[in-house]
């Protein structure tokens, strides 16, 4: 609605001229409130002022816990990476050894399946048929 800075310059020029003549003469109720408001307009000014210094502070320390951060996430993850990878070394030795134990079970299961079979031949051909 209003330009601040015709505004801000209406409020000095005004409030100037009520502190000039505020030792000479009683003030009215108009000249007050245009004081109070220039009083108002200050504190909001350095309330503003310090709200920018302090939203300028958080957010460099925002910005650098967050820096901080992904650095140390980076890490971590790098760290977990290398533990899954030796974790699935690990894993592949022992299907590794599994599987080298069941090859050499299914070798002696073969073999000694052969060796009964052959055993069981061998005793039906070769021994005297028994005669009932």
């Amino acid at each position: 609605m209003f330009e601040n800075d015709v505004f801000d310059v209406w409020l000095d020029n005004k409030s100037k001229e009520i502190i000039l003549k505020l030792d000479k003469e009683k003030l009215s109720s108009e000249e007050m409130i245009i004081l109070m408001l220039k009083a108002q307009t200050n504190h909001f000014a350095h309330l503003d002022i310090d709200l920018r210094s302090d939203m300028q502070t958080l957010n460099t320390k925002l910005s650098n816990d967050m820096q901080a951060m992904n650095e140390r996430l980076s890490k971590e993850m790098f760290d977990l990476r290398k533990d899954m990878d030796k974790r699935f070394e690990q894993v592949d030795k022992r299907f590794e050894a599994l599987t080298t134990r069941i090859d050499r079970f299914m070798i002696w299961s073969f073999t000694t399946s052969l060796a009964i079979g052959a055993a069981v031949v061998a005793a039906i051909r070769y021994l005297p048929a028994v005669q009932p």
